[in-house]
Formats: structure tokens, sequence, C-alpha cells
């Protein structure tokens, strides 16, 4: 049975910005329009198996199991629940090492 995917509001917050700043670096909605498809497709493959996806390296900051999955320039990061998954946040790779799931670049 597939597990539901659950975006919280900080996920979907900082996922909409990124839509927003490759819109506003190329001036083009072509490549901001794949990125965000890109991440939906990559959201969809956690219905299935998500705990493939390794553990994040900062996993000792935090009392919840949390996975990550690569997707372009940015960390998937979720927690796995019975029946559904919850990503927490959409990470940019290049940020500083979560410490916290409030914490701001």
């Amino acid at each position: 049975m597939p597990y539901r995917v659950q975006v919280a509001t900080a996920a979907r917050r900082e996922a909409e910005d990124y839509h927003l700043f490759i819109l506003n670096q190329s001036h083009d909605a072509l490549p901001a329009d794949s990125w965000w498809n890109g991440l939906l497709d990559a959201l969809d493959t956690l219905r299935s198996l998500p705990a493939r996806c390794p553990r994040i390296p900062e996993q000792h900051h935090f009392d919840l199991p949390l996975y990550q999955l690569l997707y372009a320039s940015h960390r998937i990061i979720f927690r796995i629940d019975p029946k559904i998954v919850r990503v927490v946040r959409v990470y940019h790779s290049a940020k500083r090492p979560l410490t916290s799931l409030r914490q701001r670049p």
C-alpha cells in the first residue's frame, strides 16, 4: 500500500521561493517550471519505499528519524509515519547543516 505524501507549509514555501528565484534569475518560466515539475516527481517517488533514502547527516540534532531525498540542488527532508511521509523541509544543499527544523538560512 503506497504512503500518502504530506508537504508541510514551510517546505512548500521553500519550494515556491526557489521556483520564484529561478524564474527571476532566468526571466523564463521554462527552467523554473521544469525544476518545479521535477520536484513534484521526486516527491511522488516517496509514495513507495521512502525508507530507501538515507538519514540526514545532522540526525544527531533531532529526536525523530529524518530522511533525505536529493533532488537537483535541494534536499527533500522528511519523516516517515505509518502510511504518511511528512515532508518537513525542501532545503538547498549549499546552506549550512540543519540543527533545527525552524532554522532559516
